[in-house]
């Protein structure tokens, strides 16, 4: 098992990293969702955009509170694990940058549920990952972004399918069924990659795939209790202003066909089977 995790991404952990630490929860007993889990291959496109700044009811929910290393609060969103249908297993590492490497014991076509509250980001249905040229910015294969409630952008690959009513600028709530485990893209084994960040206002690769270890709020909210990733997210933009502008100037980021002054940059994103809701100004994180 220490080998697949290592390996899933399609990456080497650095020599210092050591073994993994390994992650196991028993699921609740796997419910049919055949009937409203629709799932389709076709390329999604982008709606209007809208505004995505969240809508937080401060009375709501009346009683659960996040949990941070300096404090509580309201909580925005309830959390979950991605996958319940199934046990699962994740490690403490990852190759060369924080992220998830999720499995369930039933491989692919495991359900793959939203971790939280939220607004879909992007859909990518078209897994035109190349092992030959080997562009960063489709090593996830078919893949979602969601902005969470509480401000934090979660990013899930490597999908073998995704619900065919699903598309960018949609609201998803915890539990709402997102996709099937998969293999898509630059994976080694079937598996979610799960990344936390902050969302960037156009489109990028290398801040949506990870900037913060997941594995301690996986580990949180598999045992019921509700650790919120949204102050660690808000130290690391402190840390990293100029992160977002710098992944969305860099070669291989994925082409915003809401971003001037490209004209054919909806073309290009069509083609690539990527669609993308962009972010507004007043988008904020709740830490």
């Amino acid at each position: 098992m220490v080998a697949v995790l290592l390996s899933a991404c399609g990456g080497d952990p650095p020599a210092a990293q050591g073994p993994a630490n390994v992650a196991a929860a028993t699921a609740p007993t796997a419910t049919n969702t055949t009937a409203t889990s629709t799932e389709s291959s076709a390329i999604a496109v982008a709606p209007t955009p809208s505004d995505l700044a969240p809508n937080i009811s401060s009375s709501w929910p009346p009683v659960s509170v996040y949990h941070t290393a300096t404090g509580s609060g309201p909580l925005s969103t309830p959390y979950a694990v991605p996958i319940t249908a199934a046990k699962i297993s994740y490690g403490h590492t990852h190759h060369d940058y924080p992220a998830s490497d999720i499995f369930a014991t039933t491989g692919c076509g495991t359900e793959v549920t939203s971790p939280v509250n939220g607004t879909l980001l992007e859909v990518r249905r078209h897994d035109d990952y190349d092992a030959a040229t080997d562009d960063p910015a489709t090593r996830g294969g078919l893949s979602i972004s969601i902005l969470g409630d509480d401000g934090v952008r979660y990013y899930l690959a490597h999908f073998e399918t995704i619900v065919a009513s699903l598309e960018p600028g949609g609201q998803v709530h915890v539990g709402d069924p997102l996709a099937r485990v998969g293999e898509t893209g630059k994976a080694g084994a079937c598996h979610v990659h799960f990344g936390l960040s902050p969302p960037c206002p156009g489109v990028e690769w290398a801040v949506r795939r990870g900037v913060i270890w997941p594995w301690r709020y996986l580990d949180a909210w598999r045992h019921g209790e509700q650790l919120s990733p949204a102050s660690e997210i808000a130290a690391w933009v402190a840390r990293n202003p100029d992160a977002c502008a710098a992944a969305m100037a860099e070669s291989h980021a994925a082409p915003n066909p809401n971003a001037a002054p490209n004209p054919n940059a909806a073309a290009i994103s069509a083609e690539r089977g990527y669609a993308h809701q962009p972010l507004q100004p007043n988008h904020r994180l709740l830490a």
